[in-house]
């Protein structure tokens, strides 16, 4: 009897999670990354999950599973590390378990292949693990870039630019953090808007000089331009660091 309040972006946005959840069953996902496990660490999970049968309280239930998180990212897989990284969370509750298993899923969400349940899953996962830790901790600024980032990497279909609106609404916020100001310039790199961003970029070289990607994507930002000069003086930073 009650108003619908979701707006259409919220609909859609949990539609597409109930499905996917629907299509990915984490597993079956293990047991065939399992098969594939050199014989160490296939023996090291084996160990970690009989402890796990066998763990009678919440801190050996946590050391265990941060383990299995970290030989799963260890063995090249994210998805399957960010989804112990969750149980982590979970149990402990809090902004900064929350976090690890959101940018965990994030770089799940990078690696796996386009159009890919397995994507789309991650996406979903890290948007949620992520909204879980602001929830906690509201004003905590890197998460707010990394959700932003998510909606970055996979545009919504109905709002494509959402991403990039919450990192301008950051910076507006915050105009001198040095991450806000990185990532947008990145992508300004990646649009061809060379002069935003060398103007980014050039502003976190100075608040940040030892930030070497910076250096890096400024290099790249001039050689944008055509300022060759300038570009191999940023790019001779950037390669001294290396």
């Amino acid at each position: 009897m009650g108003c619908d309040t979701k707006s259409p972006t919220q609909k859609l946005e949990e539609k597409s999670r109930a499905q996917n959840f629907e299509l990915i069953s984490m597993d079956r996902l293990e047991k065939e990354a399992i098969a594939d496990l050199p014989i160490s660490p296939k023996t090291a999970l084996m160990d970690m999950r009989q402890v796990m049968q066998r763990a009678d309280s919440d801190s050996v239930k946590v050391k265990t599973l941060k383990s299995m998180a970290s030989l799963w990212y260890a063995n090249g897989q994210p998805l399957i590390s960010g989804h112990y990284a969750e149980k982590v969370a979970e149990i402990e509750q809090t902004p900064e378990a929350w976090n690890i298993a959101g940018t965990t899923y994030s770089i799940a969400m990078q690696q796996s292949a386009p159009e890919s349940n397995e994507k789309e899953h991650a996406v979903n996962k890290s948007r949620q693990v992520l909204e879980n830790a602001l929830s906690m901790s509201p004003e905590n600024i890197n998460t707010k870039i990394n959700l932003a980032l998510t909606y970055v990497e996979a545009p919504l279909e109905d709002n494509p630019m959402k991403g990039v609106l919450m990192l301008v609404g950051l910076n507006k916020e915050h105009p001198e953090n040095t991450s806000v100001l990185f990532q947008l310039g990145r992508l300004s790199i990646q649009t061809g808007q060379f002069d935003k961003a060398v103007a980014r970029l050039t502003k976190v070289v100075e608040l940040r000089p030892t930030f070497l990607e910076a250096h890096c994507l400024l290099a790249e930002a001039y050689k944008g331009q055509g300022q060759t000069q300038l570009a191999k003086k940023e790019l001779d930073i950037c390669n001294k660091n290396i």
